[in-house]
């Protein structure tokens, strides 16, 4: 529909980044090598504090749609191996080794692949390897062995003063007929003109 549209952006959506305790190599084995399941559920943080990337107080509610899992073995338990079994699984999560120069530089670090405060991750393990659960145990209502760097948001925006939220930063409903794509955020609106070619 052709018009004129006064567009702000206060915040972008992103997804939650996590990043585990440093280790000296990224391929030397960790644990045991007993079989150990990584459970992986998402979902919505609520409530409490945040302090340097762990949260107190909070509450965690899956999201409903499901969780997924992989196993970690003598096969793959090193932070090289886990890596590649979280990226080959699909299971909604990113992993990357970091290297951060300290005495202890590998770190795993692991973005849900959705942004959205919907998509905040949820970690549990169960099998033989405790050593992987103190590695990648994350329960933000409980025990955080991992740091939050980044937390999950939606974006948010104005179109012609109208608040709205998004967990994704294409927006393909808030102006009928036309597609968003947030790139920053603004100082002041901007205008949009929608005309016929």
């Amino acid at each position: 529909v052709p018009g004129s549209y006064a567009v702000s952006v206060s915040q972008l959506a992103q997804a939650q980044n996590l990043v585990a305790a440093g280790r000296t190599s990224s391929n030397t084995a960790i644990g045991n090598g007993a079989a150990t399941t990584v459970t992986f559920d998402f979902g919505t943080i609520g409530g409490g504090t945040l302090t340097n990337g762990v949260y107190s107080g909070a509450t965690f509610t899956s999201n409903g749609n499901g969780t997924a899992s992989i196993t970690i073995d003598s096969t793959n338990n090193t932070l090289e191996g886990i890596r590649d079994a979280i990226n080959a699984a699909g299971a909604g999560v990113t992993a990357s080794i970091v290297n951060d120069g300290s005495g202890t530089p590998y770190r795993l670090a692991l973005s849900s692949s959705s942004s959205g405060v919907t998509n905040s991750l949820k970690i549990t393990t169960s099998g033989g390897d405790g050593t992987i659960n103190s590695l990648l145990g994350y329960d933000p209502a409980g025990t955080q062995n991992l740091t939050q760097t980044l937390a999950a948001q939606n974006a948010g925006l104005t179109v012609n003063g109208i608040a709205i939220t998004s967990a994704s930063n294409t927006l393909t409903d808030a102006i009928q007929g036309v597609t968003l794509t947030l790139k920053g955020t603004t100082a002041t609106a901007n205008t949009l003109t929608v005309a016929r070619d």
